[in-house]
């Protein structure tokens, strides 16, 4: 059997997989167990990704304790000791909930030794709550007459070696230590440059009362936080194979400094998914450090070089590809209304949608579908190769400078411009959304007649457009024009990135209000807050209310908190898009209103103008 002398105690402890180029993983069991049945299902699986090592603490299990000592200082240091007894450098450090402060104190106190960390179901200071509830939990005489069965379980993990009654001890020695450490002050944290995820289980009964994972996560540059629903404590055997992916994934992006550096640097400069691409990755050969992936724009290749200077070792760049630069073509929608979505397939999750008229730039094409960019917003995602009508940018601005009228209704139906033989009326074309602009090859009192993209014509009842050079300004008057005609909207479906009468989401809503006005705006709720403008004291029509989560751990007003945008009708009343309330309708945040909207009331997060 494996032992080693650390700091004055025989560990003992086991090994998984061949030590190789990689630092091994290093975990670290929770409170009253050991290496082996905390680790025994993910230490197989962790060791086709690198060498794994499962110690067993001292005073656990085979390991002894020759000062009857429970502390996370002590082993933590007996961790850091046996990385280097056995040969590493540095290891990746895994615990599980005492083990999660254990590990946390290697990083703290020992990071010489420390590639990167986990820390599942950790705290990092001493909440109220465990002060309170813990000495009962541990409670020697509850657990023989309540828990019989954990009881069993201490003394056949550790009774063979520290005798049948040495249980009552751990719990006394366990108890001591969680209520007093760690205690780590987020200054302290703060000062953390190594990669950290923090896990817990969203029903984590120990570590959620006092939110112990978002504080971590919070503090420490650049960790990143993993809270999967419907898991409790033990993350790593409630949902083992989602764990592992996790971690594994994690390790494939942040366990080298180079790939590390990329992380930062995305997390930085290139956090919003929905505008930009960034999926860069570093492999060290023997000569260079080599670079694939994908990129927008050419100046975020040179940010990456730039990025990796530190390493002292030239960077190639030739097998990353640059979706955006001067060759990339130009398209027209052409059609009413066309889904923009998150992969290029029809089953994938509606991300935004395009109307008739909108440019947009090629990025990359697959099968029937290509990636794109909505020029008018930035937003990134798959649309039908056949919904677009590829031309040159020259084409692109004489299409949209000949604009002459938008439509100013829900829905605008279309026709075919010549009727059928026979007598027959014409043929159903399609249905405009509201906004929509249009070139006008001739208009009279009953029909205009407009053109798409393609040079397609299409007759519209004129009663449903309003010339251009009618279009209302973001003033008083312009906003009460728009908004009377945006009740048309009323009772429209909800959809999820959805921009029309056919179905629209709350920043639907609210980009159609004020592109109606001739602004251009953001598209989601988020980036809308983050372009407006504070306002204080009752709002007024046309100001925007942001609603969302109310949380402990995110200051009121970030950017994290909001989930939902309304346009304001002035005083209490709102017009907004909601599943809740049946798509698109006017609620009051008054009480006494017989539409009012409690939800809205208690999740009023801010007020902003965006004219």
């Amino acid at each position: 059997m494996p032992f080693i002398e650390i700091n004055g105690a025989q560990l003992y402890y086991t090994t998984y997989g061949t030590p190789g180029e990689r630092p091994p993983l290093v975990l670290i069991h929770g409170s009253t167990v050991v290496g082996q049945s905390d680790w025994q299902l993910a230490a197989p699986l962790l060791a086709e990704y690198s060498y794994v090592i499962v110690p067993d603490c001292r005073g656990h299990g085979q390991s002894s304790n020759p000062n009857q000592s429970y502390s996370f200082a002590e082993m933590a240091a007996d961790i850091a000791a046996l990385i280097h007894q056995l040969g590493f450098e540095k290891a990746h450090i895994v615990g599980h909930s005492n083990g999660g402060n254990v590990a946390l104190l290697v990083l703290m106190e020992h990071p010489h030794v420390v590639q990167t960390a986990i820390l599942q179901a950790a705290n990092a200071y001493v909440s109220a709550d465990l002060i309170e509830k813990e000495p009962r939990l541990f409670d020697p005489e509850r657990v023989r007459r309540e828990r019989p069965a954990w009881m069993e379980e201490m003394i056949a993990l550790h009774g063979p070696t520290h005798g049948p009654e040495y249980w009552r001890t751990l719990l006394r020695i366990t108890m001591q230590e969680i209520i007093s450490q760690p205690n780590y002050t987020p200054q302290e944290l703060a000062d953390v440059h190594f990669p950290v995820l923090v896990i817990q289980g969203e029903n984590d009964s120990v570590n959620n009362t006092g939110r112990h994972a978002q504080y971590i996560a919070e503090h420490i540059p650049h960790a990143e936080l993993w809270i999967p629903g419907g898991v409790g404590h033990n993350v790593h055997l409630e949902i083992l194979f989602p764990w592992v992916e996790r971690v594994l994934d994690f390790l494939a992006r942040r366990s080298d400094e180079a790939n590390d550096s990329l992380y930062r640097l995305a997390r930085e400069n290139y956090p919003d998914t929905r505008q930009t691409v960034f999926q860069v990755k570093a492999q060290r050969e023997p000569q260079c450090i080599r670079l694939s992936g994908q990129v927008l724009t050419a100046e975020q290749v040179l940010a990456a070089k730039n990025a990796l200077q530190e390493l002292n070792r030239p960077v190639e760049d030739q097998d990353v590809s640059v979706l955006l630069d001067e060759a990339s073509p130009w398209a027209l929608v052409n059609r009413n209304v066309v889904d923009l979505r998150l992969e290029p397939r029809s089953l994938s999750p509606l991300e935004s949608q395009g109307l008739l008229g909108e440019a947009v730039r090629i990025l990359e094409e697959r099968d029937e579908w290509v990636r794109v960019r909505m020029e008018q917003d930035g937003y990134l995602g798959w649309m039908p190769s056949a919904a677009l009508f590829r031309c040159q940018a020259g084409y692109v601005a004489e299409y949209q400078a000949s604009y002459q009228a938008m439509v100013s209704i829900d829905l605008l139906p279309a026709v075919e411009p010549d009727a059928p033989p026979g007598g027959l009326p014409r043929l159903p074309a399609g249905k405009l959304p509201f906004g929509v602009c249009l070139p006008v090859i001739a208009w009279d009192q009953e029909f205009a007649t407009i053109h798409l993209p393609d040079s397609r014509v299409w007759r519209v009842p004129s009663a449903g457009l309003l010339p251009l050079d009618k279009r209302p300004s973001p003033n008083a008057s312009g906003i009460a024009f728009t908004l009377n005609l945006l009740h048309s909207l009323v009772g429209t479906p909800y959809v999820w990135g959805g921009r029309s009468a056919f179905g629209i989401d709350c920043s639907g809503l609210a980009g159609a209000f004020l592109r109606f006005m001739g602004l251009n705006p953001r598209r989601d709720a988020d980036q809308l807050f983050a372009a407006g403008t504070p306002v204080s004291g009752e709002p007024r029509p046309g100001d925007l209310l942001f609603f969302g989560k109310i949380d402990p751990a995110i200051p009121t007003g970030r950017i994290g908190n909001i989930t939902h945008v309304a346009i304001s009708l002035g005083g209490q009343l709102v017009l907004h898009a909601s599943s809740t309330v049946g798509g698109v309708q006017r609620n009051s945040l008054d009480p006494d209103s017989p539409i009012f909207h409690p939800w809205l009331k208690k999740t009023l997060l801010a007020v902003r103008r965006l004219y």
